[in-house]
């Protein structure tokens, strides 16, 4: 009986723990979160640009080291908008303005591995 109360015990300690095994989900620069596996995606719309930061178990995944595009859906038409490599882990799309309602497809793809990561929002 006591090594089960203990077991339990143990069990309940740790399950918090499990919270904090994958990204962080708060957004960083203001912007829209999204998961997919261990990476953590944030898209930031401004009126006239869209910022994309990229990190891998709460570590910035370097711009420089990928490529980053958005296929943006409005009405059934798709466009592929690609983004420049910013500052850190940040990527850069100037003068895209993202309309409300539209589906956006990110793709980031790792340079050396040409390992794919994909991540979906839907504007509101």
């Amino acid at each position: 009986m006591r090594f089960t109360t203990a077991f339990l015990a143990l069990a309940l300690l740790g399950a918090p723990m499990a919270a904090f095994a994958h990204g962080n989900m708060k957004p960083q620069h203001g912007g829209i979160v999204q998961m997919s596996g261990e990476t953590v995606f944030e898209l930031v719309v401004k009126p006239t640009s869209v910022e994309l930061y990229v990190s891998e178990d709460d570590e910035p995944v370097a711009s420089s080291a990928a490529t980053a595009k958005l296929t943006l859906t409005v009405a059934g038409k798709k466009t592929e908008l690609p983004l420049a490599a910013g500052a850190g882990n940040g990527f850069v799309g100037a003068g895209i303005k993202l309309p409300k309602g539209a589906t956006v497809g990110v793709t980031v793809v790792d340079k050396a591995s040409g390992a794919k990561t994909f991540t979906t929002y839907t504007l509101k």
